[in-house]
């Protein structure tokens, strides 16, 4: 009784949870948001917020869609180049798994995370493009290497700039990547939840 009560709590909790405060994913992604400097990454030296959506599937780490997910980062302009990128995107991982391996007590398995990002052309609406690789462990399952693949996009909006990052398990040319790339190409410069 007491499991069911909990999770009709967090129902409640997330029906109450202001939806215009999110990015355009498609119905039956799971979406939060957190502010910048995030918690468990803040010396990405940033201001604004973050937004993420999660693929259906994205907990079932044994099949393809396992680790699809996107994030949104709405900050206050300040420029960045490919190696600033590899920098935030091993010091974002390192943060996030060191905090849930905390929480799930596999901090033993926990390994450094090595990022590679490449430039990337001729995706529509933002001004710079990467590809990149991040090499982990997965802190949300029992702590295995984890590679994952990225495509990495940056525009100005005015006094803001967005930062458009998908990420998955599975290579750039699977068919997941098309629901990846249609919820960054559904994305605008108008601010998520105005």
């Amino acid at each position: 009784m007491k499991i069911a009560w909990k999770k009709c709590a967090a129902c409640l909790l997330a029906a109450a949870l202001p939806t215009a405060a999110q990015i355009p994913a498609p119905a039956g992604w799971k979406q939060e948001s957190f502010d910048f400097p995030l918690r468990f990454a803040p010396h990405i030296p940033y201001e604004g917020k973050e937004y993420v959506a999660f693929a259906p599937g994205w907990d079932k780490f044994d099949t393809d869609g396992g680790f699809s997910y996107v994030f949104l980062w709405d900050l206050k302009k300040k420029p960045f180049n490919a190696d600033d990128l590899e920098d935030y995107l091993e010091t974002y991982f390192d943060g996030l798994m060191t905090n849930v391996g905390r929480a799930r007590e596999v901090l033993d398995k926990k390994v450094k995370p090595a990022a590679a990002a490449h430039p990337l052309t001729g995706i529509t609406a933002w001004t710079q493009a990467f590809g990149a690789e991040i090499r982990t462990w997965n802190a949300f399952s029992r702590g295995e290497p984890l590679l994952l693949y990225g495509e990495v996009t940056q525009r100005d909006c005015g006094e803001r700039m967005q930062v458009f990052l998908a990420f998955s398990k599975v290579p750039r040319d699977h068919a997941i990547w098309n629901d990846l790339r249609k919820v960054r190409d559904a994305t605008t410069c108008a601010t998520p939840g105005s």
